[in-house]
This record gives structure tokens, C-alpha cells and sequence, in this order.
């Protein structure tokens, strides 16, 4: 820990040199070629967060389920082992914060690296609540942040909005993750990417916590039943929303774009979940979900424990026992490595954000950026730096490819019915 401090030390502010080949002549070409491989390395050692957090024993879920319908305060059995960070990470963490001193992205390159660190650090520290929460809440929230800047309204406001107006509703688990014949979610995320021209693998996981993940080029599934609407939303989600974003991203020159800008973890969450929405796929029961996660993340960062928090869920919200232990598993898991505060926030940001045309899918999509990265994208596009996407989907062709958006009119009445209050602060 002492070691990575001695890291951070590198001033993000430090003031740009300036090259004797200019800012595109070979050297800077040669720095900048230097960082990028830095800058996917970093974030090869900071994924280990994503496997060390995403898996879970389902016989202790499976306890714990049968305790919360008991009605029992139940209390996770888990371990969770921090992962050591090579001394070699923190010298090339080190090394990129030089490196993007001079690059033409400067503010996207230092916002990133300092976002990695505390990746790296949280990875140091899983299992410590302690430690783990408060770096949590700086990535990802807590679910008490202003929803709008221009607004006092917070996320948790918009939570408990959603679950006080969308019903109940649950549809029949009947479409398996994989089978050698008949509808199953592997095919149809295959065919998803067919449609628009991305090369993709898809593997079953059985030990999954969410109902899918992505790589750079794989969709991990757990191996269970989805509904019909539910296995379109996912292949709407991972494969128009997170994949289309990532081949974007890997055809842009910088390599920022491909492993993601600052907040590009939220934000491209909330570009897929609009996808979803204006494929008319976002279910209430999604809706209740994206609501519950928050929920079960802002309680976590109260101080509440995992068994009062489910109760909750199942006693004040409607959840079954089942669906509050998954939620709650995925908050307290490591420690508190809650990422699902992003969710419903972004989602609702990104929304507004293209509802009022202050950008569009398109351009969110030209590689893994965030809604606080668009300034400095658009300087890039108009000094030739940054391309237009390559690939897009039908749902983001019908808004513009790129530029500022056109408000769309198939958002579903029930949804802006339900945000209205909150979208007009």
C-alpha cells in the first residue's frame, strides 16, 4: 500500500512538456504508442477486480435464500482474499502518469490512470469493508448523489419512485442459456451480433452472480432459465450496447477509447440499458431491479447488514427471498465492491442527456466514453483524432450517428410517466 502512495505522488497537474517534433512528430507517436500499451496493461491488472467479484458459491446462496424467507437475520459465510498488485503495475502505473503529461488527450489519459489506481488499490483490499466501502463510493456511488446537477432530487428519490410505480410483474423462465436445438440465449446473442457485424464468442458460466458479462470479445451467461423478453434485453444489452461500444473502441487511434474513459463504466451501463428502453424490452421487472440494486447499495453504505438489508427488500419492496439475496450478494460482495449504484444513475443521465440533444447514442458509442468525456472527445473529432463509429445498431441509427440527438419518441408512457417529477428538476 505504502508503495502504490509513493505512485500517486506523480502530479496529474503537472504542466504539459512540449516536444521538439511537435505533438504529432515521431517521438510523441513513439510516447503515445508507449502509453497506450501501459494503459491496457493497467487495466489488464485491474480486471482481476471484475473475476475476483462476479462469482460466487450458489450452495451459500441457496442458505442464505432460505434464511431470508425464514425471516432470519442472515449473515454471509463468505471469503474474500485480497490480490497483491506487482511491484512492476505501480512503476508502469507510474511510468503512463509521465507519459500522459504530453499525450494530445492529456485530461482523458490522467482522469483514467488515477480511476485505475484506485482499481488497483480496491483490488489490494477486497474483503476489508473498511478500506473497500469508501474507494467504492468514489468509483461507483452510493446511491445518495444528486441524480441532475440542476437538481436536489437523489438517486435514491428516483429508486423508490420506480418501485412505488411499476408493478409486480414476472414472466416465465423457459429459454435455457444454451441446447443443441430450439431458442436458447447463446444463439440469439450470436445472431445479435451477426446483425451488426461483430465476430463474437459466447460461453456459459455456472457460477455467475449477474445473468451475463462481457469481455473484450466473449458474453459470459450463467447457466440458468431466462424469460423470452428477458434473453432479448440481455443480447440488446451486452451486444448493441457493450460490445458495439468496445469494436468502436478498438478502431480508434487513441487507446484511451477502447479501455475506457473515466466513468465510462457507468456510462456505458446507462447507454445499455437506454438501448434496452428503446427497444421497448425494459421490463418492470427490470426496472424493479435496476431500483433494488440501488437500494441494496445505498443501504450497505449506511451501515445496514446484508441480512436486514434483504429483509427490507423482501418486506417493504415486494422481492422475493431469492431475488433480495442476489441483490444484497451483489452490494456486500468483497468487502462492499458495490458497482450497481451506476446502473439506474447513468442509465437515467444518459437518458435525459439524449432526450434534451445534448448528445446521441452514436457518439456515446465511438468507443467506451462517458457522458464527462464529450468535451474532450469532440476537440479530438475536430482535430481528426478521433473517427466515427464503424458499427452501430438499427436502435442507434434511428436516433442520428452522431453529433447532438434527436428526442425520441418511443420512450414507453409507463417510464416517463413514473420520472417525470424527477426528470423536470
Amino acid at each position: 500500500m505504502s508503495h502504490s502512495r509513493k505512485v500517486s505522488e506523480v502530479s496529474s497537474q503537472t504542466a504539459r512538456r512540449s516536444f521538439s517534433d511537435g505533438p504529432h512528430g515521431p517521438r510523441a507517436r513513439r510516447h503515445q504508442a508507449e502509453l497506450d500499451v501501459a494503459l491496457r496493461r493497467l487495466h489488464g491488472a485491474a480486471r482481476h477486480l471484475v473475476g475476483s467479484t462476479t462469482h460466487s458459491d450458489p450452495v451459500e446462496r441457496q442458505r442464505l435464500t432460505n434464511s431470508v424467507a425464514r425471516g432470519e437475520h442472515a449473515k454471509p459465510c463468505w471469503e474474500w482474499k485480497p490480490v497483491a498488485v506487482e511491484r512492476s503495475v505501480w512503476r508502469e502505473l507510474a511510468r503512463a502518469r509521465e507519459l500522459a503529461v504530453d499525450s494530445v488527450a492529456s485530461d482523458l489519459y490522467v482522469q483514467r490512470l488515477e480511476e485505475l489506481e484506485t482499481e488497483l488499490l480496491l483490488l489490494e483490499s477486497l474483503g476489508r469493508s473498511k478500506q473497500v466501502r469508501p474507494m467504492a463510493a468514489r468509483l461507483f456511488g452510493t446511491g445518495s448523489e444528486r441524480l441532475f446537477s440542476d437538481g436536489e432530487h437523489t438517486v435514491l428519490d428516483a429508486a423508490h419512485e420506480i418501485l412505488a410505480h411499476t408493478p409486480l410483474q414476472q414472466e416465465p423462465k423457459t429459454i435455457p442459456a444454451a441446447s443443441a436445438k430450439g431458442v436458447n440465449l447463446r444463439d440469439l446473442m450470436l445472431a445479435y451480433a451477426k446483425h451488426v457485424r461483430l465476430h463474437i464468442a459466447v460461453r456459459v458460466d455456472p457460477n455467475l452472480i449477474a445473468n451475463a458479462a462481457v469481455g473484450e470479445r466473449t458474453v459470459f451467461i450463467a447457466d440458468r432459465l431466462f424469460g423470452a423478453y428477458e434473453a432479448q434485453r440481455l443480447a440488446t444489452h451486452e451486444v448493441y450496447g457493450h460490445l458495439v461500444s468496445a469494436f468502436n473502441g478498438r478502431a480508434q487511434a487513441l487507446g484511451v477509447f477502447a479501455i475506457g474513459t473515466a466513468g465510462s463504466y457507468g456510462d456505458q451501463e446507462g447507454v445499455a440499458i437506454y438501448l434496452e428502453e428503446l427497444a421497448g424490452l425494459l421490463s418492470p421487472c427490470r426496472q424493479r431491479t435496476l431500483a433494488g440494486r440501488l437500494l441494496a447499495t445505498h443501504a450497505m453504505h449506511a451501515g445496514v447488514s446484508f441480512g436486514d438489508a434483504a429483509r427490507t427488500l423482501v418486506s417493504e419492496h415486494d422481492f422475493s427471498a431469492g431475488g433480495a439475496v442476489t441483490l444484497c450478494e451483489r452490494a456486500f460482495r468483497a468487502g462492499g465492491v458495490a458497482r450497481d449504484a451506476v446502473y439506474l444513475t447513468s442509465w437515467l443521465r444518459v437518458r435525459r442527456a439524449v432526450a434534451r440533444g445534448e448528445t446521441s447514442l452514436g457518439e456515446l458509442q465511438l468507443g467506451k466514453v462517458s457522458l464527462g468525456a464529450l468535451p474532450e472527445l469532440r476537440r479530438l473529432a475536430r482535430e481528426g483524432l478521433v473517427s466515427q463509429p464503424i458499427y452501430l445498431s438499427n436502435l442507434a441509427r434511428s436516433l442520428g450517428r452522431t453529433g447532438p440527438g434527436t428526442k425520441s419518441a418511443t420512450l414507453p408512457p409507463s417510464l416517463a410517466t413514473s420520472l417525470t417529477r424527477l426528470d423536470a428538476t
